[in-house]
């Protein structure tokens, strides 16, 4: 695992090292199987601990340990813990998750529309209603037939110009017309 040290290294003698590094090694076959990741460790002196913090890269997720201890080795150790915890999780999350085939999902697509066109309610053969947009301004009988004569409709509804109520004139098989007010 590569790492790169910022802040006080230079605290930590070889043999920790060596040891920090088995681990990281250790942490690496868990996260990729190769040990190829990298890892950013932040060391920090604050009031009377060391803080050591520990970023890695694990699919398309960013692991933060942070830890605090009296000196950086502790401190490094429990991060690390703190890191293979989450790398731990991480992996059973991914592991335990259902994944769907495309053969599954195309068969609870077809249940699916077999139980809606169950629960759907029935198609109705009643008339077909049409409906026309309706002039706002009044027209008078007159108008209205000859609207019905040059739109070919079997009906014209509209306000009537004299009484300001809806009337409706209808053309007949004959080809006359009737006029009705409501």
């Amino acid at each position: 695992m590569n790492l790169h040290y910022t802040g006080g290294n230079g605290e930590l003698t070889a043999a920790q090292l060596a040891k920090l590094e088995k681990r990281f090694v250790k942490l690496g076959k868990m996260i990729d199987g190769k040990g190829e990741k990298e890892a950013h460790v932040i060391l920090n002196p604050d009031k009377r601990q060391k803080k050591a913090e520990i970023t890695v890269n694990f699919q398309h997720h960013s692991l933060v340990s942070i830890a605090k201890g009296p000196a950086y080795l502790p401190a490094l150790t429990e991060a690390l813990d703190k890191l293979e915890k989450q790398v731990i999780k991480l992996r059973e999350k991914k592991r335990d998750t259902v994944r769907v085939g495309v053969k599954l999902v195309e068969t609870v697509a077809k249940e699916a529309a077999k139980e809606a066109a169950k629960t759907a309610p029935p198609k109705q053969s009643g008339p077909k209603v049409h409906a026309a947009k309706v002039s706002k301004k009044p027209m008078s009988v007159d108008e209205a037939v000859l609207v019905a004569i040059r739109k070919s409709v079997p009906y014209v509804a509209f306000r009537d110009a004299e009484t300001e109520g809806i009337s409706v004139v209808i053309r007949r098989a004959d080809g006359d017309f009737d006029f009705f007010q409501a």
